[in-house]
C-alpha cells in the first residue's frame, strides 16, 4: 500500500555540502600546497627513518652513489646553483 510516502530504508541521507566552481589556477596552487605539504611531512619522515637507521647500525649506501652525489654538488656549485639543462647539454 502506497500512501505516497517513500519508506526508509535505513540508509540516512546526509546533506551535501554544494561544490564550489574554482579556477583552474586556484585548483593547481591548492594541489600544489597540498603537495607542498604532504612533501615536508614525507620527507621528515624520512629523515628519522634515517636516523633510527644510523643509530642502530643498519644504514648502508654505496660508495658509487655517495662519489656521484659530491660530483653533482660540486657541478652545480661551480655553475653558480644551476643544474645543467637537457637543452644546453653538448651533443656528441
Amino acid at each position: 500500500m502506497s500512501s505516497g510516502k517513500k519508506e526508509n530504508s535505513g540508509k540516512t541521507r546526509t546533506r551535501e555540502t554544494p561544490r564550489r566552481l574554482v579556477s583552474l589556477d586556484d585548483y593547481r596552487r591548492s594541489k600544489l600546497e597540498t603537495l607542498g605539504k604532504r612533501g615536508q611531512e614525507l620527507r621528515a619522515q624520512k629523515t628519522r627513518e634515517t636516523k633510527e637507521r644510523i643509530e642502530e647500525g643498519t644504514y648502508y649506501v654505496e660508495a658509487t652513489d655517495v662519489a656521484k652525489s659530491v660530483a653533482r654538488s660540486e657541478v652545480t656549485r661551480l655553475l653558480g646553483g644551476k643544474r645543467p639543462n637537457r637543452d644546453t647539454r653538448r651533443k656528441p
